[in-house]
């Protein structure tokens, strides 16, 4: 199973990078194609970006509605993709209905080791300390966790938490029995005991928690810092990406939407006197067609567990050490599981210079 998921994966990071390469225009990217039909140029403040239903595209959908990238000069359409991740965010961009999206670092990393043109140009979220490993209550410990079935989703930043909390006890994903699912499958398997334990998502840890009253919080991200084994920190950014040829035409209306969510969303969400609503509204956003909405006391957790970096946060966490170093720890990791072939040229990658000071 294992096997049969990385595959897709990989077919799916190779099919965006083959159509990057071979379909974007050296132009702004176009309008939706959903709005207009097909694809057509696009005004040097046009921009379109990939949209989930999660709280980052909650808070972006809140600043557009509230008129802020229009007011920084960001004219900005959107792209919703129900039920969709990073790799089908980085297609889209290879088929030139979008130029800009969210993705975890994860994501990027295996696509840019497949050779897709993209650019970190800032981060979207820390979504990080709000990962956990949750377990069945008889498992006290992580060594416990040794020939027991654990599911998360293959070649995530969920996947790369679990290997890096058994690394904090000399342990391997060959000590586990590793059950690679998709994140929903995952915990649906933890809920029906059909696994040990599971890494969810972030809102399937309140989801499970709520469900399971006897989950036991295996290991957190505050962990990573405590004995035994190394105390480095934890990180696993989600990042803005966009493909190089639009960095390259599009730098004003880049500059635009970074300095309106990070300016003005970011600090919407943030201030005490705009929390409460900034919460309710990401929440009705995350929950439109949810089958399994979650409730705004749990989405309140998660939003300001999270980081959201504001401009000068941004910056400084781009220019930083700890980001290059966390990354280089990722890339390691996957080219121990042969995902990634070597090293990556991460000062191309990285573009410092579309933030504004």
């Amino acid at each position: 199973m294992r096997d049969a998921f990385m595959k897709s994966r990989r077919d799916a990071l190779r099919a965006g990078v083959a159509a990057l390469g071979a379909s974007l225009a050296p132009h702004v990217v176009a309008q939706s194609p959903a709005a207009s039909g097909a694809p057509t140029n696009a005004s040097s403040s046009a921009l379109t970006i990939g949209l989930l239903r999660n709280p980052v595209s909650g808070l972006i959908a809140v600043t557009d509605q509230r008129g802020w990238f229009k007011e920084a000069g960001c004219d900005l359409s959107s792209v919703l993709f129900a039920g969709a991740g990073g790799p089908k965010v980085i297609q889209a961009m290879g088929g030139g209905s979008i130029g800009l999206g969210s993705v975890s670092v994860t994501a990027a990393l295996l696509a840019i080791a497949a050779r897709a043109p993209l650019r970190i140009i800032s981060i979207s979220t820390d979504p990080a300390p709000v990962f956990a490993l949750l377990s069945a209550p008889e498992i006290e410990s992580v060594p416990k966790l040794a020939g027991k079935r654990v599911a998360t989703t293959a070649g995530t930043g969920l996947h790369y938490f679990l290997a890096r909390a058994l690394a904090k006890f000399g342990m391997r994903l060959s000590d586990v029995e590793f059950v690679n699912l998709p994140v929903g499958d995952a915990q649906a398997a933890f809920l029906a005991q059909r696994v040990d334990a599971v890494v969810p998502s972030l809102n399937g840890r309140y989801y499970i928690q709520g469900l399971r009253k006897d989950t036991r919080e295996l290991f957190t991200y505050d962990d990573f810092t405590r004995p035994p084994g190394a105390t480095t920190p934890f990180t696993d950014y989600d990042v803005f990406i966009a493909p190089q040829s639009v960095v390259e035409a599009s730098g004003p209306a880049l500059r635009a939407f970074l300095a309106a969510y990070h300016g003005r969303g970011v600090p919407y969400l943030r201030d005490s006197a705009t929390q409460a609503a900034a919460i309710a509204e990401v929440t009705r956003y995350v929950n439109a067609e949810q089958k399994s909405p979650a409730d705004e006391a749990s989405m309140r957790q998660q939003l300001l567990k999270s980081g959201f970096p504001d401009l000068r946060e941004a910056r400084a966490i781009l220019a930083s050490d700890a980001f290059r170093a966390g990354i280089d720890d990722q890339v390691k990791f996957f080219v121990d599981l042969k995902q990634i072939p070597g090293a990556l040229p991460l000062d191309q990658v990285i573009v410092r210079t579309l933030l504004p000071s």
